[in-house]
């Protein structure tokens, strides 16, 4: 993903960062159209082309199976944490989790009347932003002149982030769990993430067989998550053509039992589970979250809705720390 920093690319990045900061005092403000090989700068939206030497990721396969048993990964649902600031499925939400060590992001990819490939989670713009009706019906540029509400429904000065923008961004920075909505085309999606290079740090999340098999034949390497809640099921999978080598054990909200942890554990099977069905909600309530330990003991990654406050609780440190880096030197990428 490194490239030759241009004086011209950088000359190109001041103009488009003053067109946006004085573009801010209109609504209708214009975006320029989404890049697929620049690279997005951590501290502002700004788009750059910079030459940082950054040490490859490994695959996300390779990390689960160097993670310590007893521990879990925190992704944040929707990507970014409820309460805070960031609007939902945003570039600028991502670069917070990054900020703040969370590893994950589960984040939702919609498409526009244009082609255009962007995060979002909702059929309209209603809820979360300044629009209003089918987010099918709008383009691009249109999407621009909007602005985005955080989960407070407050508004914001952040506007909708093309799949791109975050793409670029995201390598070797973040793991990425993908959503596809029923707006997009999965192949062109998957197209994207393999034009970025991501392909090994990101889930799949398919919702029933057919989409698990889709998706499995256009990517075959890539790490899948599907619905496991007994053993019987990792084999209903392998029999239709998944090997259990690039499954992920979507659980649910738990509890996990015994038999199933077992069953998974023995295929090399990670464990996926919510937090964010209740039991973020009950934390946030009694403001303990040591809680998290105990819900995370089957769980190899927990997906929570409150990721600033989950991942202080899980984040693996000292000898467990130590071990899985030492195991990941060791594993090709």
């Amino acid at each position: 993903m490194s490239s030759k920093t241009f004086r011209l690319s950088n000359t190109i990045a001041l103009l488009v960062l003053s067109t946006v900061l004085a573009s801010t005092l209109s609504s209708c403000q214009k975006h320029s159209i989404p890049t697929e090989n620049l690279k997005v700068n951590e501290k502002s939206r700004n788009i750059t082309s910079t030459n940082d030497n950054i040490t490859p990721y490994p695959s996300v396969l390779s990390l689960f199976a160097c993670k310590p048993a007893h521990r879990a990964f925190v992704a944040a649902h929707r990507g970014t944490h409820e309460g805070s600031t960031f609007p939902e499925n945003t570039l600028e939400s991502l670069q917070e989790l990054h900020a703040k060590g969370v590893p994950f992001a589960e984040i939702d990819i919609a498409r526009l009347k244009d082609g255009t490939q962007f995060l979002f989670h909702d059929g309209t713009w209603d809820r979360g932003t300044t629009g209003t009706g089918p987010i099918a019906v709008s383009s691009w540029q249109q999407s621009q002149l909007l602005l985005l509400k955080d989960t407070n429904g407050d508004l914001t000065s952040y506007r909708p982030s093309a799949f791109s923008n975050v793409l670029a961004f995201a390598k070797d920075k973040i793991y990425l769990e993908i959503d596809f909505k029923s707006s997009v085309d999965e192949a062109k999606v998957v197209d994207s993430i393999r034009a970025a290079d991501m392909l090994d740090q990101v889930i799949l999340i398919a919702y029933d067989n057919d989409q698990a098999l889709r998706l499995h034949k256009l990517a075959p390497t890539a790490a899948l998550s599907v619905g496991i809640f007994k053993p019987a099921d990792i084999e209903m999978f392998e029999n239709l053509g998944i090997p259990a080598s690039v499954m992920t054990a979507w659980t649910g909200r738990g509890p996990i039992t015994d038999e199933l942890a077992k069953a998974l554990r023995a295929r090399k099977i990670p464990i996926l589970a919510g937090s964010f069905f209740d039991l973020d909600d009950k934390l946030q309530a009694s403001g303990n979250f040591t809680p998290y330990t105990q819900y995370a003991v089957h769980p190899d990654l927990v997906v929570s809705d409150f990721a600033f406050d989950t991942q202080p609780v899980l984040e693996i440190t000292g000898d467990d720390k130590i071990k899985m880096e030492a195991c990941l030197k060791k594993t090709p990428r």
